[in-house]
């Protein structure tokens, strides 16, 4: 089975995506690129590499040599699973969300602003408390997913509603790997900048 990567830059841009070709990470690298690019990953500089499935190591590393949809990479050192949880994408979906813990009841929307592997912030006009518990559905996936999440903190509010932070809960591994190709893909279908 293919290991998949997704390449950022050091601020955490996606670049592209990439399988490796080496037989497993060792003092050298070696990743194809999916699709063809015009970057120049000799002058990036450091990039991280984050593994779409939990036995695909992710790695921060500096690009030794790059031919075609060819790169060479120097490993520098070893990302935990954190570096996948943590990777976050602005997005712009319309949903809606259940309560959970009984504070109100009924369905109400909500507008996604991003989301991660391990949560999502979003928009609505209904007044949550934190820690409170709600069930939204996720539309951006291969199919919609219906995820328990925990009300982290408000961000801000404005006309439109109070931005939330949420955490996902109670998830299975194949909705963390549904989540995690949905963000990849996201990351990835995004214009890129010229190096």
């Amino acid at each position: 089975m293919e290991k998949l990567y997704l390449i950022l830059d050091s601020h955490g841009e996606a670049l592209a995506q990439a399988v490796l070709e080496s037989p497993r990470v060792t003092e050298v690298v070696q990743l194809h690129l999916t699709e063809e690019t015009e970057l120049d990953f000799l002058q990036i500089g450091e990039i991280q590499c984050i593994g779409l499935d939990n036995s695909t190591p992710s790695l921060r590393g500096t690009v030794t040599m790059q031919r075609g949809e060819r790169l060479v990479i120097k490993p520098q050192a070893m990302l935990g699973a954190e570096a996948r949880e943590n990777l976050r994408i602005l997005t712009d979906f319309e949903s809606v969300m259940y309560p959970v813990t009984g504070y109100w009841k009924g369905q109400r929307a909500i507008r996604g602003k991003d989301l991660s592997c391990g949560g999502v912030a979003f928009r609505t006009a209904q007044t949550l408390k934190v820690g409170e518990v709600v069930q939204l559905v996720l539309p951006v996936t291969d199919s919609p997913l219906l995820l328990r999440s925990r009300i982290l903190r408000e961000l801000s509010a404005d006309e439109n509603g109070t931005l939330y932070a949420a955490r996902f809960i109670d998830l299975c591994l194949d909705e963390e790997f549904i989540i995690r190709k949905a963000v990849f893909s996201i990351q990835v279908s995004r214009p890129k900048a010229k190096a």
